[in-house]
């Protein structure tokens, strides 16, 4: 027999938070019974919105709730909605400080509650096809790995409070380092160490690094490479990760498609998208896939994929 759907609460109505209501259309498994919001929602949704968060800590006819706030509100939302018993989706990074990340994962664990960071590049159709490669062993043994992450910006492209440390936590380190150190060590199937990091703020958008170079290694002691810049520019976004093998190389782009390019024989390429899919709709196939995943792991009362102590490290690597 099937489960009843997982009812949720967003909170957060912003970008992020209305892209979870479009995204969840694509999840039976879930069902948005309300939203809260202290701002104007541009358009209508079919389910209450209230203007204090913590309304829905009481209802008992919500599950779960998705946190879509900045980062330095995720404390004391998400350690009030796990200790009230709400299972918690939230955004990425876990909090703006790693003090702070730390207390959110201990009291999931203390409250028994399902937490789960929501890792959208683990739900990119190229980025799994990637993992499924590397464990299916085409890429033979790995010698070296590159990942980069060039987002032009334009002023008003991203909220005010994401180039405000206080607020964000970190600029482009926090914000896609986060997502590139989680998808390496995913796709490799090892975590990472640190060895050596260097922060630019030469694009002057607030008090944030806008530019970051990582030295890092897999477990096994395969070098690792990462950059990420969030350049004042309206070129096109560069992102590239590249996966060295004794079997080949294979590249991703996380909203385009993947290519292996065997040592022998002929590359293969494949378009992960439909050609009419904006950046926003692709987006929000990884959006639902992190929903979905949530979903399955509340139902099923196990550990969700990505588990919070796997962010954790990540975040970890970022502090450090």
């Amino acid at each position: 027999m099937r489960s009843p759907p997982v009812t949720l609460g967003i909170i957060g109505l912003g970008y992020t938070g209305l892209n979870h209501c479009r995204a969840a259309a694509n999840v039976p498994a879930l069902r948005i019974v309300a939203g809260a919001e202290t701002g104007s929602v541009p358009e209508s949704l079919p389910f209450p919105v209230h203007s204090d968060w913590r309304l829905l800590m009481d209802d008992p006819g919500i599950d779960a709730v998705s946190i879509c706030l900045p980062h330095h509100l995720h404390g004391e939302v998400a350690r009030t909605a796990l200790q009230a018993g709400k299972h918690v989706l939230l955004e990425k990074p876990i909090a703006g400080t790693l003090a702070e990340a730390r207390q959110i994962v201990e009291t999931a664990r203390a409250a028994k509650q399902t937490l789960m960071i929501e890792m959208t590049h683990r739900f990119y159709p190229p980025v799994r096809a990637g993992h499924d490669l590397i464990r299916a062993g085409r890429l033979g043994k790995i010698f070296a790995v590159e990942d980069r992450i060039i987002e032009p910006l334009t002023k008003g492209r991203l909220p005010g409070w994401m180039f405000q440390r206080a607020l964000a936590g970190g600029g482009v380190a926090m914000t896609n380092g986060i997502h590139m150190l989680d998808r390496v060590a995913w796709v490799t199937g090892q975590p990472l160490r640190f060895h050596a990091g260097v922060a630019g703020w030469t694009q002057q958008w607030g008090d944030i690094e806008d530019t970051a170079a990582m030295q890092l290694s897999l477990a096994d002691s395969t070098p690792v490479h990462l950059l990420a810049a969030w350049p004042a520019s309206t070129a096109k976004p560069d992102n590239e990760l590249t996966v060295y093998g004794t079997g080949g190389t294979l590249r991703i782009w996380a909203w385009r498609g993947w290519r292996f390019e065997p040592a022998t024989g002929t590359p293969e390429e494949h378009e992960s998208y439909a050609p009419t899919d904006d950046p926003v709709a692709r987006a929000r196939v990884g959006m639902a896939g992190a929903l979905r995943e949530f979903a399955t792991a509340v139902t099923e009362s196990r550990a969700p994929n990505p588990a919070a102590e796997e962010v954790l490290a990540a975040q970890e690597v970022i502090e450090e």
